[in-house]
């Protein structure tokens, strides 16, 4: 006879095949629908929630753009991956943030190829565009941004309650030069008090329209805005570190206007 101690033991073990079997058909279920796996998830932030470090943000990237490759229809990955690309390229010098914003652009063109009126896809692949051809000089900036405002243009009309094409077209606004260009300081603001109504508490927008009322020699809402973005902006969904740099550079720029 069996002893009892046995029986306990195979049934434990024949517990933990059956967990096996089910948890091994749960993920083959998720790789067959196209979606990046839990597991494949938590061992990407498990790196990209130390992206302060910038060697963590360059490795967070480059999980992102093989994962975006692996999974083409996982809009999700695409857009962190455009969006990783864009800020990682932020931290770098020309070279380099060329490059890194080029990584950035096929992932945002993926969620076009599905449909071309996507919101998110058209927003990051504008981001991750412009900030390639900035890199490669004012030339090319200044020949780009021309494609670059029709296009935000068209995103404001398909969805004018929408605060991020506001964001980036009144941006362009205020900083090309007036003279050369179709940028107009007064008109960037006018925008983007209209995106800032519409997300009063993104850090971005609010550090975009402290710089546009600095701009036109407003220092008094200027400082008023930068210390919204400090004291009462919320950290949109994995942008914790992003929040942060934003709300530095806020008290950065309240010490150069003089608090």
């Amino acid at each position: 006879m069996r002893s009892i101690g046995f029986i306990l033991t195979s049934a434990t073990g024949l517990v933990l095949l059956v967990l096996s079997v089910a948890a091994s058909s749960a993920l083959a279920q998720e790789q067959s629908a196209g979606k990046v796996t839990d597991s494949e998830w938590s061992s990407f932030y498990a790196v990209y929630d130390g992206r302060a470090d910038l060697g963590k943000h360059k490795e967070a990237l480059g999980i992102l753009v093989d994962l975006a490759s692996r999974y083409p229809q996982d809009k999700r990955v695409q857009v962190l991956c455009a969006m990783t690309a864009y800020s990682y390229a932020h931290r770098l010098d020309d070279k380099g943030r060329m490059a890194a914003a080029k990584q950035g652009i096929p992932c945002a063109q993926r969620i076009l190829d599905t449909n071309k009126k996507d919101y998110e896809g058209r927003f990051w692949h504008a981001m991750t565009t412009f900030k390639a051809k900035s890199a490669e000089g004012i030339r090319a900036a200044l020949k780009e941004s021309t494609r670059v405002k029709k296009y935000l243009e068209e995103m404001i009309r398909d969805e004018p309650g929408r605060f991020e094409a506001y964001m980036l077209l009144g941006s362009l606004y205020r900083e090309l030069p007036p003279v050369l260009t179709w940028g107009d300081p007064k008109k960037g603001l006018e925008i983007l008090e209209k995106g800032t109504a519409l997300k009063p508490d993104d850090p971005e927008i609010l550090l975009e329209l402290a710089a546009a009322y600095a701009k036109v020699g407003d220092k008094a809402k200027a400082k008023a805005t930068y210390l919204r973005c400090i004291n009462d902006s919320k950290s949109p969904k994995d942008r914790t570190w992003e929040t942060e740099d934003a709300r530095d550079y806020a008290r950065k720029m309240m010490k150069e206007l003089g608090e």
